[in-house]
């Protein structure tokens, strides 16, 4: 994968998280839920829920990141629970360990997997 995706996988999270401001999961239905409320802001596309009206979020597109090589569930979970885990350099996307359940980021994980 090219340095410039690894990048945008990397800002993706971070804007998603940090700042999208991230809000509580106790009111998400689904990983679509979770996507929208903790991702949307910074990933979604113009005419996704929680997108802009036109262009794209700040965060990179991840409407394929399952097609990534190596991007495997158990990959984005990992990266969605800690970042570093995955890329030292990953200082623009936060950890979701702790602001979201193993289960929520498992789920989230997969959701993201699937989109090839």
């Amino acid at each position: 994968m090219s340095c410039y995706r690894w990048l945008s996988v990397v800002a993706f999270v971070y804007l998603v998280c940090v700042q999208g401001g991230c809000g509580s999961s106790q009111h998400a239905s689904g990983p679509q839920g979770l996507f929208q409320q903790h991702c949307a802001k910074c990933h979604a596309q113009a005419g996704e829920p929680g997108g802009p009206k036109i262009g794209s979020s700040k965060g990179p597109n991840l409407a394929h990141i399952g097609s990534e090589p190596g991007r495997t569930a158990a990959w984005i979970a990992d990266f969605i629970r800690n970042p570093k885990s995955k890329d030292s350099k990953a200082t623009d996307m936060p950890s979701f360990e702790g602001e979201l359940s193993d289960e929520e980021i498992h789920s989230l994980a997969e959701y993201l997997a699937a989109k090839k």
